[in-house]
């Protein structure tokens, strides 16, 4: 298979570090970066940018998007991207994988073929970052296991970063399911899941916004998302739940409240069942992340 790494932007070259290994890199800068004017470039091979800080002026195709830190905005091969204004004092990691050599893991471990994302903010499992750790760290060591050991991180990385977007895509005609009038029943009831998370949402009202009864909508729900739409609700608290959790003055109460959770048992549980940690725990990850 032959590889064709996309090639950081010159501008940027003094100022990154850069780790290397077959098929992919990850860069970022050397320390907090500031963009003076709108700027853009595109690639082939697919880019994931996970902004550390928030980013408020990232562009996509002529489209802006406020880049969220802690989250992952994925980059189609050749699609025009880069910053509409003046930023200052942000920090950002970028993962590039050559588009064969991503396309070949995927296809391996996931049977999808010639990906297209939306250029989403999608959450990022703390596993990822620890990964992206151990890759930078193992990028500066001389050792003859260091090739291989960096091959085996890149494959599970870019597996990692799949795993994490599939799971809270919503957008299903992006990844080859055919669109017919199920897509837009489930489409419709995830947008009003988003936008109405921290409030009961009932299986009631659910179906009926979606026009269906409430066990055509579970089934269907369940065969394009692969869980039930309460699953899903909760899953879209928890996220909100991490998004909230970084803020320096944000209590584990409010944080229960916020998230729709009445009740904080239920809240710590379903949060360490899904993140793996408690809300408290997470919450001093990442404030010695920041």
């Amino acid at each position: 298979m032959e590889i064709s790494l996309p090639a950081p932007v010159k501008e940027f070259q003094p100022d990154i570090l850069m780790c290397e290994s077959i098929g992919m890199y990850i860069s970022l800068p050397k320390y907090d970066y500031t963009f003076f004017t709108r700027g853009s470039h595109k690639h082939h091979g697919y880019e994931f940018m996970l902004p550390i800080t928030d980013m408020p002026l990232m562009e996509i195709d002529s489209k802006d998007i406020y880049a969220r830190k802690y989250h992952v905005i994925p980059i189609n091969p050749m699609q025009e991207h880069g910053v509409s204004g003046r930023m200052e004092n942000v920090r950002f990691i970028s993962l590039l994988f050559d588009e064969n050599f991503f396309n070949s893991i995927i296809s391996d471990a996931f049977r999808q073929k010639n990906l297209l994302f939306c250029n989403e903010n999608y959450p990022v499992s703390m596993e990822l970052y620890s990964l992206i750790k151990m890759f930078i760290k193992e990028s500066t060591r001389v050792s003859p296991e260091k090739r291989i050991m960096l091959e085996n991180l890149g494959h599970t990385i870019a597996i990692l970063i799949f795993r994490d977007i599939i799971k809270k895509e919503s957008n299903l005609l992006q990844l080859g399911k055919p669109f017919n009038t199920g897509t837009q029943i489930i489409n419709k009831v995830v947008q009003y899941i988003k936008e109405n998370y921290q409030k009961e949402c009932t299986l009631e009202e659910l179906s009926e916004i979606a026009g269906i009864s409430r066990f055509y909508l579970i089934r269907i729900f369940k065969d394009y998302m692969g869980k039930t739409p309460y699953d899903y609700l909760l899953d879209i608290r928890i996220e909100n739940a991490k998004l909230l959790l970084t803020k320096e003055n944000s209590s584990i109460t409010d944080v229960c409240h916020e998230c729709g959770f009445n009740n904080m048992s239920h809240f710590i549980r379903t949060f360490k069942k899904k993140i793996g940690t408690t809300p408290s725990s997470y919450k001093k990850f990442t404030k010695l992340e920041q």
